[in-house]
């Protein structure tokens, strides 16, 4: 079985929004997600167009509750609290019980030779995203931070590896916070491109706002990877099956290598990120 493929038609059927070049014969009743790397310019849009159905909404709901909850730079030490720690728990009591969590947990399962309950799921995912480390200079990092909110190191924003983000961060009037805002740069390294709209690749800036430091940080992704249209549980249970298994990716017939780095004590993930398969 491709368990990536798995992983992503199952996503598909529940909160995932399905990515596409024209929206023209999409379903709307399942969303989709209008992607355009043709050209660049500065004030260009990569995602032209979301529709978001209403019963798919609450995953959206719940991951947009953390984006506000870390510093952005990664040397500062991270402020925990009660209201933190139960907008992660709300979102994770989700995905654990999604489909592509479920399947994810099944692979892991027979992977480790091992049977979890669902609080040792809950337990075993927490670790594997959430779970704060140091790393040469960075603090309390986590993968969860990295690839779904990203991180400023030096003038560089590294990871910000999920799509619902960007997207918010493309269009300032849709995102509650008012805060982040994306510009192009349309660079040389813009020039890898992928023959399907599940996977962009692209430069540009970022203006994040430091809720620590009450001000914004340009910081610049010089070349950023993410799959599009995957819900943060399917992005989840994706990197939840790379840690145990092969960098061999395969979906919609596009082969891909998935990246990972684990932390230093290889408990839980660094980052993880799509790139194209080298022949």
């Amino acid at each position: 079985m491709n368990i990536y493929q798995a992983i992503w038609d199952a996503d598909m059927n529940e909160n995932g929004i399905r990515p596409t070049f024209t929206k023209k014969n999409m379903d709307k009743s399942q969303g989709y997600v209008v992607v355009d790397t043709n050209i660049c310019f500065r004030e260009h849009h990569i995602i032209k167009d979301v529709h978001i159905p209403d019963r798919k909404r609450n995953s959206y709901h719940l991951i947009e509750k953390l984006f506000d909850n870390y510093n952005v730079n990664q040397r500062d030490t991270e402020k925990d609290s009660t209201y933190k720690s139960k907008e992660v728990e709300a979102f994770l009591k989700m995905a654990v019980k999604s489909s592509p969590c479920q399947i994810a947990k099944k692979f892991t399962e027979e992977s480790s030779n091992k049977k979890f309950s669902e609080l040792q799921w809950y337990t075993y995912l927490y670790d594997l995203w959430f779970r704060q480390f140091n790393y040469n200079n960075g603090k309390d990092l986590s993968g969860f931070e990295h690839v779904f909110i990203g991180e400023q190191k030096g003038r560089d924003l590294v990871g910000h590896h999920f799509w619902y983000k960007y997207w918010l961060e493309e269009n300032k009037y849709l995102n509650k916070h008012k805060r982040d805002k994306i510009k192009m740069t349309c660079q040389s390294d813009n020039k890898t491109k992928f023959s399907t709209p599940d996977v962009v690749t692209v430069g540009y800036h970022l203006e994040a706002f430091d809720y620590e430091k009450k001000r914004y940080i340009n910081i610049k992704k010089r070349k950023g990877t993410f799959f599009v249209g995957l819900s943060a549980e399917g992005l989840l249970a994706i990197g939840t099956v790379r840690a145990n298994a092969p960098f061999d990716f395969k979906v919609n017939g596009v082969d891909y290598e998935l990246k990972l780095f684990m932390s230093p004590d290889g408990k839980s993930i660094r980052t993880f990120y799509p790139t194209s398969r080298k022949t």
